[in-house]
């Protein structure tokens, strides 16, 4: 015989089900870290040509036993690996992103980038929050030593490669001759650009001891004929001349509104008539809501610049519209994270 729920078990159900969802959040730096660890370990890789045993692993990656039992239940409650009840085994998208010798591997932007920069950052936002911050919070202070500003240039460049490609496969660049990356990074969005479109010349800027390593990565690349590198800062230097074509990825997040009208009416009035500017960025959508992972990536964005801003994707739609570009289309790019904005000056 059955019977119905009572009222009160289905609130001990709705309490369990909030209370799981808080602490998935509270917990989700020990996830993170558990793949910053697997990373580090070596243990995608290790798994990638064929499932093993937890003892055979321990061997592979002399780790102690114990602790790494644990791990791989982190990393399978992650859903990272599978279990068949004696052997472990990546999933599919840890074969494709977590391996090393994959073509889409990440990982290093993980390593590199988010693990030893964002994360060491965190704590500061908090003070930023609270008004007690001791120094001001900008790319300019983070990137102040060379070593650190080659990880995290190559950490950026890892991550971005992808996307890089996906951008070139995916929009249209014939009829643009030269195109100018404002803040281009490691210049990876560059390089498949120039690689797809063979007419297509480049330069990237950004500040100059981002564009110190940008120019050794850009060597060995064999395109130093086709894409050259310049330093300084977007907001107040003077840009290179001769593009017909502009990308700011990543950038219009980092800054408030007052810049970043600044900086679009900027590239309108350097643009030749027919030039393109593409925005590629973090953004939410008209309810604020999501993307989820986009929400979380600015708040660390702000680690790194206080200025970052949540915009809404009609806003930055409708700031380059106010700015005078026409044929605004917006739309979504990397699920759940970027938009890509493309408009033309008249």
């Amino acid at each position: 015989m059955s019977r119905e729920p009572s009222l009160n078990e289905h609130a001990n159900t709705e309490a369990a089900d909030a209370i799981s969802s808080i602490s998935a959040i509270a917990y989700g730096f020990m996830g993170s870290q558990a793949l910053f660890a697997a990373l580090e370990l070596g243990l995608f890789t290790a798994l990638a040509d064929e499932p093993s045993r937890l003892d055979a692993l321990a061997v592979k990656l002399q780790a102690p036993v114990g602790p790494l039992s644990v791990l791989l239940s982190t990393c399978l409650g992650l859903r990272l690996l599978s279990w068949d009840g004696e052997r472990y085994f990546n999933s599919p998208a840890t074969q494709r992103f977590l391996v090393q010798t994959a073509r889409n591997y990440v990982g290093d932007y993980y390593l590199h980038q988010i693990s030893p920069i964002l994360y060491a950052k965190l704590p500061l936002v908090r003070s930023l929050l609270r008004g007690d911050l001791a120094e001001p919070l900008d790319y300019t202070n983070t990137l102040d030593d060379p070593r650190t500003t080659e990880e995290f240039v190559r950490g950026q460049h890892a991550g971005s490669l992808g996307p890089a490609a996906l951008l070139a496969r995916s929009h249209d660049f014939s009829g643009c001759s030269r195109l100018l990356d404002l803040g281009g990074g490691s210049g990876a969005f560059t390089i498949e650009a120039v690689k797809r479109y063979p007419a297509l010349s480049a330069v990237v800027f950004d500040l100059p001891q981002v564009a110190a390593v940008t120019e050794k990565i850009i060597q060995e690349t064999g395109l130093t004929s086709r894409i050259t590198c310049a330093g300084g800062d977007l907001r107040l230097d003077p840009w290179p001349a001769g593009a017909d074509l502009i990308l700011l990825s990543y950038i219009v997040s980092c800054y408030e509104p007052q810049t970043l009208r600044a900086l679009l009416a900027r590239a309108q009035a350097y643009l030749p008539s027919g030039g393109r500017l593409l925005i590629h960025d973090f953004a939410l959508s008209a309810d604020r809501s999501g993307p989820h992972n986009a929400a979380l990536f600015l708040f660390g964005q702000l680690s790194v610049s206080a200025q970052t801003q949540a915009y809404i994707v009609d806003e930055l739609g409708a700031a380059m519209q106010e700015a005078g570009y026409v044929d605004v289309v917006m739309q979504p790019f990397l699920p759940d994270l970027t938009f890509l904005l493309s408009g033309r000056k008249p």
